[in-house]
């Protein structure tokens, strides 16, 4: 098989044609030379490759920032809070406190805020051209962007990374829904997360609030310089006007302020303010807000601003009257919302509320000037001179006026004696006490006779024993003092005895007597432990009473039976205008209209009586009924008096509870005349209402009863129509001297 193969290879080299086999080798093709690139061309290579991996790294990078941010942004968005609600809002408004002056015109008394002047007012009162003036150099775009002008927030960024090369200045870009947002959250850090969430805020506003409605917030909220906040308050600060009453250059003017309030205010800077009012002006022609005419009339008009000076000093020192006010409201916020009085007192200051008062305006001036001088009280320079307090009501109840403490008053708000300061009594709680309640449940007749004599109560130091209790107190500061005598109803308590207190208080029973004193005259510091003899009796109180409750306990002894609550306000309105607290005038009938007349006679012989521990407190052309009162060891001393119109009291005494010197000070009824007695003079009426089911009767001067033809006689008794004593028939004709007075009967 190999042979053959080999054979007819052989066989075929042979047959091959000649010239086939002769032919020459076919020749070598020749390999080209590669041209080597040139320089340049080799650097646009290399640039080329690395610019495109540098685009592909920014590419992929932005790619991965993008999606990082945006993952933190969506992240951020449903961790921030953005539900913000126009009537939730914590906008702080300042309260105004009104009153009458002697003409019946309603003045200013005080307007009260923290840290923010600021007066509601709704955008129905703004006028167009003032909301205009404020958007058109504040945003505007505002009627066309959803919350964010994002023009104006990409224009602002651009400008801060040129460092103002692109506008020339900062440039802001917070539209007034975000400017409204950032006044009202406190959210002002300057970090891209707050602008995060301010444009997140902003924009979650305006998908639930209108225009208008943001509008109003931020003209209601807005920073127009020092404190002052708002078109209403900025009005009246700057021109005394309504923000209705303003005119379009005015308005101008107060649009200027926002960008820089402290120094582009009129007050701060009224060149600084003009040139950018003009800048308003040519903002609200130029968006065809204002005609040519209306641009030319506001840019010439000379504005006339109000004088700063007339403005009141927000650090003033409010007078006794607003500080009692305050701490009234605040007190009936507290019960009416159920809040902490930190709570009730930051809505009084923030609440915007309107709060009228009784007050008698200039009584109140008098009284503190008064107070402010030490002479009004004592003779005596002292080192160490006591305080005091005074109050005096209508009889209504209304607060006409108070002062808290002697001197120049140290600040707003402090500590106010008449109204907070619980103090003992003593002889003062006599008439609500035993003596009222004894005439109302005919108990006591004007001439029922007791002797001065102390009673036998048990000795808690000796138990099983008893000791002779309470002891009279003297003018001289004596006690002790007992004379054995006997003396008419009228006289005890011309005398303040104490003895003849006591006798009427155990007759009535102490737990009676508390439980007519707390009900009928409203005290409200009578504890369970005060149902007892000695604190009915002589007024030693757990806690001591109030100097306004006992002045309004003494109501009615002047107005016919009638108990009023204390009142320093009359109503407060909230920022709509409704009413949120009215003071009521449901009088309580503490005792008979008989009873009150009684008692009104009884007392005017503290006064009138020539043994009468008030004759100081007698003045020329009005009848004064009233009582003293002196605590243990002089610590507490007080007068209460009624005048036809008004009824008013003093306390002094010092605030440790030390004794006042005798001496040093004047005697209460004569303390309370020099402060108040030439107003009480001055009063309308000249007497007390009289009551025609009274009896007017002679008493026996030798038993108390009715006095017969044959009984020496006093002079008249007052009898209640249901308490008339029996006739004496105990007197024989051998004694009788009709209608001679006794000595002891004066």
């Amino acid at each position: 098989m190999s042979n053959e193969k080999k054979f007819s290879k052989k066989a075929a080299d042979e047959a091959a044609p000649k010239h086939m086999a002769e032919a020459a080798p076919a020749p070598k093709k020749k390999k080209r030379k590669k041209k080597k690139a040139g320089p340049v061309k080799k650097t646009f290579t290399v640039i080329g490759t690395v610019l495109l991996t540098l685009i592909l790294i920014v590419v992929i990078s932005v790619s991965i920032i993008a999606a990082a941010l945006t993952v933190y942004v969506m992240q951020f968005r449903e961790n921030t809070p953005i539900d913000i609600d126009l009537d939730s809002l914590n906008l702080a408004y300042t309260t105004f406190i009104y009153g009458d002056d002697k003409d019946g015109n309603q003045v200013e008394l005080a307007k009260i805020s923290r840290g923010a002047n600021r007066i509601p007012v709704s955008i129905d009162r703004i006028p167009q051209h003032v909301r205009d003036a404020f958007v058109y150099i504040e945003d505007e775009r505002f009627y066309e962007h959803a919350g964010v002008d994002w023009k104006r927030t990409f224009g602002a960024f651009l400008n801060e990374l040129t460092h103002g090369m692109l506008y020339g200045s900062k440039q802001g870009g917070s539209t007034i829904t975000q400017q409204l947002i950032k006044n009202v959250s406190g959210d002002k850090e300057q970090t891209m997360d707050r602008k995060m969430r301010e444009i997140f805020r902003a924009s979650d506003l305006e998908r639930y609030r209108t225009k208008d409605e943001i509008l109003d917030a931020y003209l209601n909220c807005v920073g127009m310089g020092g404190s002052c906040s708002g078109v209403q308050a900025a009005a009246l600060k700057y021109f005394g006007k309504d923000v209705s009453e303003l005119d379009l250059a005015e308005a101008a003017c107060l649009a200027a302020i926002p960008k820089s309030p402290e120094s582009l205010n009129p007050f701060a800077n009224k060149e600084a303010n003009r040139e950018r009012q003009l800048l308003v002006l040519k903002a609200m022609y130029n968006n065809a807000a204002i005609s040519k005419q209306q641009y030319d009339d506001a840019v010439n008009e000379e504005l006339q601003f109000r004088d700063p000076n007339s403005e009141t000093n927000s650090s003033e020192i409010q007078n006794w009257y607003i500080d009692m006010v305050i701490r009234d409201v605040t007190l009936d916020l507290m019960n009416l919302y159920g809040v902490e009085f930190d709570e009730a007192s930051d809505m009084l200051y923030n609440g915007g509320y309107t709060i009228y008062t009784p007050i008698d305006i200039e009584m109140q001036e008098a009284i503190e000037a008064k107070y402010r001088d030490y002479s009004t009280f004592s003779n005596n320079v002292l080192s160490d001179p006591p305080q005091s307090a005074f109050i005096c009501m209508d009889y209504t109840g209304n607060i006409l006026a108070v002062a808290g403490g002697i001197g120049d008053k140290a600040g707003s708000n402090i500590f106010n004696r008449a109204t907070m300061a619980k103090r003992q009594a003593g002889s003062s709680f006599k008439p609500i006490a035993g003596y009222a309640y004894s005439i109302e449940n005919n108990l006591a007749t004007w001439s029922s006779i007791y002797p001065d004599l102390p009673i036998e109560i048990p000795d808690e130091n000796n138990p099983g024993q008893t000791r002779k209790w309470p002891t009279n107190y003297s003018s001289t500061g004596a006690n002790n003092v007992w004379s054995g005598r006997s003396y008419f109803t009228f006289q005890a308590l011309q005398r303040s005895l104490n003895t003849v207190s006591a006798r009427l208080v155990q007759a009535a029973g102490p737990s009676n007597v508390f439980e007519f004193v707390m009900n009928r005259f409203q005290i409200s510091t009578l504890t369970a432990y005060d149902a007892d003899l000695s604190p009915m009796s002589v007024g030693a109180l757990t806690q001591g009473v109030y100097l306004r409750e006992l002045v309004a306990a003494y109501q009615p002894f002047g107005n016919g039976g009638k108990y009023f609550a204390p009142t320093s306000y009359t109503y407060v309105l909230d920022p709509s205008g409704e009413t949120i607290l009215q003071h009521s005038y449901t009088p309580i009938q503490s005792i008979s209209e008989e009873s009150a007349y009684v008692m009104n006679k009884l007392m005017q012989q503290v006064i009138e009586g020539p043994n009468g521990t008030g004759k100081a407190a007698k003045l020329n052309n009005v009848p004064v009924v009233g009582k003293t009162g002196t605590s243990q060891e002089w610590r507490d001393n007080l007068f209460i008096g009624c005048t036809p119109d008004y009824v008013s009291g003093v306390w002094y005494g010092y605030d440790d509870n030390r004794t006042v010197k005798s001496g040093t000070y004047y005697n209460t009824a004569q303390l309370w005349k020099n402060i108040f007695g030439d107003i009480a003079d001055a009063g309308e009426r000249t007497e007390f209402p009289e009551c025609e089911t009274i009896k007017e009767l002679y008493y026996c001067s030798n038993t108390g009863l009715i006095a017969s033809g044959s009984c020496p006689t006093g002079n008249k008794g007052y009898y209640k129509s249901t308490n008339v004593p029996p006739i004496c028939t105990k007197c024989g004709d051998s004694s009788a001297n009709s209608k001679n007075t006794d000595s002891t009967s004066n």
